[in-house]
């Protein structure tokens, strides 16, 4: 290999290892609050610290939430596909569960970004 081709392969390893650093250290904010939203409205807002079980019923179905180990999910689901249940357990503020069937999106935040004056979290027809 040439000098050329050994520094090209750092700068690769380089960009490659910051863009890690930075998406790890960017999602390390612990957070603080569970939305769950139903037809693009809040339904509810949870402390993630609290060990609730709630069953949201609508129109389309019902999807079961879980919250527990400051996290959430969705246990159980009366889409026919079931992905919101494979989405598993979720705990930081980059994560959210969607049900498009059922028209239910859960998501983490934190009090840094509670201002949802004028803000679109989901669009679901």
């Amino acid at each position: 290999m040439k000098k050329k081709d050994l520094i090209l392969i750092f700068v690769v390893i380089l960009v490659i290892g910051l863009t890690f650093g930075i998406n790890y250290f960017v999602n390390t904010k612990s957070g603080e609050n569970i939305e769950i939203y139903v037809d693009n409205k809040l339904y509810k807002t949870y402390s993630i610290d609290d060990e609730e079980e709630i069953k949201i019923e609508n129109k389309k179905g019902y999807n079961i939430v879980k919250i527990h180990d400051h996290g959430v999910e969705i246990t159980d689901a009366s889409c026919p596909d079931r992905v919101c249940i494979h989405s598993g357990f979720i705990t930081k503020p980059s994560e959210s569960i969607v049900c498009l069937p059922n028209k239910v999106h859960i998501k983490i935040t934190t009090d840094d970004n509670y201002n949802h004056e004028n803000e679109e979290d989901v669009i679901s027809n």
